[in-house]
């Protein structure tokens, strides 16, 4: 798997776009819940959308799989790789002046690859991850992963506690927070006008720690001509109520999937009830 992913890494990043485009557009046509569930999430969230947008959807998400081995094994990327975020530095800059951490969202938009290595150029950063169930594959990945000043953290309680440990040294974290996340460790809020169950994870991190909260993702250029760079910050601490909090990171993710919708991610399974997790609340009535 290595020897492939560092061949698939050697090419162009415009050739694996258009590469992954044709994938990901083949992928969505095929018969199957992936397609369907593509075309029903991208509707749920922008009801006008046409045959060319959901099109376009399909072929970003090819994109986006394809860049991993891109960033996974080249250890130097071109330069125009990372000068995406320049524009970001001023305000990260002053975040992670006030010496509490950082608190970065991640979420699956555009390329999320490329953010925690840009961000480890300047400032050591620790990832959340899901880790996969074979030992050799959670292993490989870390290996893939892990650069100077950007450690990995699983999604399990000792990866809390790495990020923990990171923001209270004033670092930054970062989470992907529209993964579902296991029942009992979330809560439902909206997300684009439907219940979506959401991590309370952050909430828990900022009130151990008050640290400020940003919400970014790098929008991908046409023909592998780099990224651009799109931040929300958080002023305000979130809720105390999880849900409300939830909530609050829900609209975020939705202010910045509106910067570029077709790269947000829309054949995740968003809105499944992992097990052990409540049933979401009813739709309202809707009004006589």
């Amino acid at each position: 798997m290595t020897l492939l992913f560092w061949l698939i890494s050697r090419l162009p990043l415009s050739w694996l776009h258009a590469t992954g485009g044709t994938l990901g557009l083949l992928a969505a046509r095929l018969p199957g819940r992936y397609g369907t569930r593509l075309t029903a999430h991208l509707r749920q969230a922008y009801p006008r959308a046409d045959a060319a947008t959901l099109a376009e959807a399909a072929r970003a998400t090819g994109r986006m799989i394809l860049e991993m081995p891109y960033f996974w094994c080249r250890r130097n990327p071109p330069g125009r790789m990372y000068g995406f975020a320049g524009p970001l530095w001023p305000e990260l800059d002053r975040l992670m002046a006030q010496g509490r951490g950082l608190i970065i969202l991640v979420p699956h938009l555009g390329c999320f690859e490329v953010l925690p290595q840009a961000f480890a150029l300047k400032h050591p950063v620790t990832a959340l991850y899901k880790p996969p169930h074979q030992p050799w594959l959670r292993a490989w990945i870390l290996k893939m992963r892990t650069r100077h000043n950007l450690a990995m953290a699983p999604a399990e309680p000792r990866g809390v506690r790495m990020l923990l440990k990171a923001l209270k040294r004033g670092e930054a974290v970062g989470i992907l927070p529209d993964q579902v996340p296991p029942g009992g460790e979330g809560a439902w809020a909206p997300f684009f006008g439907r219940p979506a169950y959401t991590m309370t994870l952050v909430q828990r991190l900022q009130q151990h720690t008050g640290s400020p909260i940003a919400a970014i993702f790098a929008e991908r250029l046409p023909r592998g001509a780099g990224f651009r760079g799109h931040m929300q910050v958080i002023e305000e601490p979130l809720p105390a109520d999880p849900a409300a909090a939830a909530a609050v990171l829900n609209q975020a993710i939705e202010d910045l999937v509106a910067a570029a919708p077709t790269q947000y991610l829309w054949g995740y399974n968003r809105y499944k009830q992992p097990r052990g997790a409540e049933a979401p609340p009813a739709p309202a009535p809707l009004p006589n």
